[in-house]
């Protein structure tokens, strides 16, 4: 029996070469928008696809859908959906994006604290200005909430820089390269003793909104506030407060709770705000390393091994 594959993504010509060069009892159908979609979706069995690209009522239309394999670490979107039917299997791509999610929080740390803006400002000016001393990130204090692997990997490249490095989790356990450990219910304590206060949560319904009005009063004026998690779990209200009234130093931001950012939205003018268009797990390459984990499913799947499936998210 031929297994009928939608994959939903701008570069699926690269996922088809490498499925079809495995695999030969499946039929592939791509489309790089769900306004492209040809195929009839009440016959696709798997569905390949980041969840940003999913609505409830492509969900409900699959109606024979085996298997979804979100192309993401998040699968927040998928689980919105009223429509998944238990009996769907739901798989991730967590363990992927750990080199790219501390290549990012460095970034927007390092922007933050090199004032990158006005280096490009001067540069187009034709301005030569040394300015303040830069602060180094050596001997300040990062918290990481969100101990998961990409919070892990941002940890150990944090602890290289020479910081002092305390992870916030609903789990908390000794973990190498991180200097203490904090329950989550203590964020706004952990909030205050933070330098830069990074953000890897994914979203949830115990996460909502959990980096509250409270948790940004608590923080330093001094302190740095760095989102490579989710937006949705961002009082913005309150960060913009914040941020206006410099009660806190800056903020770095990746994700939003609505993307993309509108034109109006205030944090476009806010000074001491560096703006990333959710690039954090956007990188060159990102197919070759989320390969292998398809492939290897997708073997599984076809043997009808599906309990041997990695990632499967419950739901």
């Amino acid at each position: 029996m031929t297994t009928k594959i939608l994959i939903l993504e701008k570069f699926a010509d690269v996922y088809e070469r490498a499925l079809k060069a495995q695999f030969s009892s499946i039929d592939i159908h791509k489309a790089a928008t769900a306004a492209d979609i040809s195929a009839d979706l009440a016959t696709i069995d798997v569905l390949f696809a980041f969840g940003i690209a999913i609505t409830d009522r492509l969900i409900a239309d699959a109606k024979t859908l085996k298997w979804i394999a979100s192309l993401a670490t998040g699968v927040d979107h998928f689980l919105r959906c009223p429509a998944l039917r238990r009996e769907t299997i739901l798989t991730s791509a967590r363990g992927i994006h750990g080199p790219a999610m501390r290549e990012t929080a460095a970034s927007l740390m390092l922007a933050l604290s090199r004032d990158a803006a006005r280096l490009v400002h001067n540069k187009d000016a034709h301005r030569w200005e040394r300015g303040e001393r830069w602060p180094l990130l050596a001997g300040k204090t990062a918290v990481v909430v969100g101990v998961g692997v990409s919070g892990i990997a941002i940890g150990e490249l944090l602890k290289a820089f020479g910081m002092k490095v305390v992870g916030v989790s609903r789990t908390p356990r000794t973990i190498a390269g991180f200097d203490a450990m904090m329950p989550t219910d203590r964020l706004a304590q952990a909030a205050a003793e933070a330098d830069y206060l990074i953000n890897v949560l994914p979203a949830s319904n115990d996460n909502r909104e959990i980096f509250s009005r409270a948790v940004f009063a608590a923080m330093k004026p001094s302190a740095f506030f760095i989102n490579v998690g989710r937006g949705e779990t961002v009082d913005e209200a309150a960060l913009i407060d914040c941020l206006r009234d410099s009660r806190i130093a800056g903020a770095g931001l990746d994700v939003f709770q609505n993307s993309p950012l509108k034109p109006d939205s205030p944090f476009w003018d806010l000074p001491n705000v560096v703006i990333s268009p959710q690039h954090g797990g956007y990188f060159a390459g990102y197919e070759e390393h989320v390969m292998p984990l398809l492939m290897e499913n997708m073997r599984l799947f076809l043997a009808g091994r599906v309990s041997e499936m990695q990632n499967v998210v419950a739901h």
